[in-house]
């Protein structure tokens, strides 16, 4: 195929004012194991800073990087302690993402656009804490589906040289059970509580045979003949629940 490397290891961006998102997400080393457990959820992607770096890059293509560089800003907001340089943070936030002037604005309902606004009075660590929150969700609900099927991903994840039959029989295993599951719609605890309840009825059928025995031969010392012929019965039946508890 001729690709070698990682697409997404030449990231970047000018910015305007001081805040520099990508100051605070130098990417660790690429491994087939951490891109792969991507597809676990977004928190898993975005708990990388080379997933941030990875997924900043497809919504670049889509020409809707700010989300990303709007939430690495408000990290990198949370993280300033001095007082002057965090109100000036807050202010160039507002300018790049925030102001329906800019071409970076990213896209907030009324309702937390006005609580930014108030906030913005008195900025914070947290000014854009509702306005993070709902762009994070964002990107989670519409830009990470189509980041987990996009070329880019998939060529990562083919730059290892590494298929999913690689990865291990015991992983190969769980999913074949977890897609049994799935078919039959029967969740993974329900088949454990299923296998819980028949240990339960063998051990219940294995105390009921023992006790029965023990009452068949203290029975057998009376020389009555018909109670005799009860306690035979008795032991048929015993050793049936027997076999149909280890069948």
């Amino acid at each position: 195929m001729g690709y070698m490397g990682c697409w997404c290891s030449n990231l970047g961006r000018k910015y305007s004012g001081t805040v520099s998102p990508q100051r605070s997400v130098q990417p660790e080393a690429l491994s087939y194991e951490m891109v792969y457990s991507w597809q676990q959820s977004f928190d898993t992607l975005m708990s990388f800073k080379s997933g941030q770096k990875c997924f900043a890059e497809f919504l670049k293509s889509e020409y809707s990087d700010e989300n990303i560089l709007f939430w690495q800003a408000c990290e990198e907001l949370k993280r300033e302690k001095n007082s002057e340089k965090m109100e000036e943070k807050a202010r160039i936030i507002y300018e790049d993402f925030i102001s329906i002037l800019s071409p970076k604005e990213v896209s907030l309902d009324s309702k937390v656009r006005e609580i930014v606004n108030t906030n913005m009075s008195r900025p914070t660590q947290n000014t854009f804490e509702d306005a993070q929150h709902q762009i994070y969700q964002l990107m989670a609900r519409d830009s990470y589906p189509r980041f987990l099927t996009s070329i880019f991903y998939r060529e990562t994840l083919a730059s290892f040289g590494i298929t999913e039959m690689d990865i291990g029989g015991d992983e190969e295993k769980e999913r074949e059970q977890r897609a049994e599951r799935a078919r039959l719609n029967v969740p993974a605890t329900a088949a454990e509580g299923s296998s819980k309840d028949i240990s339960m009825i063998s051990t219940a059928v294995i105390a009921v045979q023992y006790f029965m025995q023990k009452f068949i031969q203290i029975a057998r010392t009376s020389s009555s003949n018909s109670f005799n012929s009860t306690c035979d019965k008795l032991t048929l039946i015993s050793d049936a629940a027997y076999c149909i508890c280890q069948s």
